[in-house]
């Protein structure tokens, strides 16, 4: 849905979002101004924890996607101010000091760590709770988390510990030789090799990859920001949140050929390659507006080609 903003598709799912969404606000308990998660285990086997930090960020994953759908059809628009209150006042992501240094904790009550599997940081992704948008507090947490479990290679979850650490801004050259290490112990159709767990880590080097060179997540088109700086790239119509095909190309740490087709004629939100140049945007080959800023937004049209580069 976020990378396609189909309408046809957004129908067919609503009934289960909305399903979801309606359990969730019955199963969340509201003490002392937040709602709290009971009797739900982090792992298997692990008891009737409180405040699973994975489902905190699922939760939220959830109530973001139902509000919406419910906008994008204009459906149940009376029950957004409920979804957003449970939004604003769930938990906060619980936390522990392991080594000297804050990091995550597998639940508020219950279990505090496990060493294996990557559930631990499933909240950052594929539940997109943490972004490079959050506060620094928080990123720096996840980074710290992100050392402690040093589970690039797991056989369960290498295929969210590389996108987790992506996302969180990690140390790029760290990420690119841990993911080229994984690499090397994969069959030719990217299964991880000796791994008994199937197609869950068929995607890691080519999701990891992808996000390396476009992170769209939270509607921010970020580009090359999880590269290494010398690594040379490019790459064609990879496709984001917000429906938009993005190309471009870095060379010696200079990005350029910035092309991106707008498919639903959203609002494109874009960190801008040259933070210290205005840019000059060129829609279906006639010349708009020029821009400055670290952050850019633009309107778009429907099935509109846009180049940005630097303006002179």
């Amino acid at each position: 849905w976020r990378c396609t903003y189909d309408l046809a598709y957004a129908k067919k799912i609503y009934p289960y979002a909305l399903d979801v969404a309606n359990f969730w606000e019955d199963y969340l308990k509201l003490e002392n101004g937040r709602y709290v998660i009971y009797d739900d285990a982090i792992h298997e086997g692990s008891g009737k924890n409180k405040n699973p930090i994975l489902s905190l960020g699922l939760v939220r994953n959830a109530f973001n996607l139902i509000i919406d759908l419910s906008s994008a059809l204009k459906v149940d628009e009376d029950r957004q101010a409920k979804w957003k209150d449970i939004l604003n006042r769930i938990s906060e992501y619980p936390t522990q000091t392991r080594a000297g240094k804050k990091v995550f904790r597998y639940t508020e009550e219950g279990l505090d760590w496990w060493n294996d599997n990557g559930l631990g940081i499933q909240h950052i992704y594929p539940a997109n709770g943490i972004t490079l948008d959050s506060s620094r507090e928080l990123l720096q947490t996840a980074r710290n988390t992100i050392v402690e479990m040093h589970r690039w290679q797991d056989i369960n979850t290498s295929n969210s510990f590389f996108m987790a650490a992506i996302r969180v801004g990690f140390d790029p050259d760290v990420v690119f030789t841990e993911l080229h290490q994984y690499a090397l112990h994969t069959y030719p159709n990217g299964f991880q090799a000796d791994n008994p767990h199937g197609i869950e880590n068929s995607c890691t080097v080519a999701n990891a990859l992808d996000e390396m060179l476009c992170m769209s997540v939270g509607d921010v088109i970020r580009l090359f920001s999880a590269l290494p700086k010398k690594q040379k790239a490019a790459f064609t119509n990879i496709r984001t949140w917000g429906a938009f095909l993005v190309s471009a190309k870095v060379m010696e740490g200079i990005v350029s050929n910035v092309k991106i087709v707008s498919e639903k004629g959203r609002l494109c939100t874009l960190i801008n390659p040259w933070p210290d140049r205005k840019i000059s945007l060129l829609h279906n080959g006639r010349q708009g507006e020029t821009l400055s800023g670290n952050r850019i937004s633009f309107r778009t049209s429907v099935n509109e080609t846009i180049l940005i580069s630097k303006s002179n």
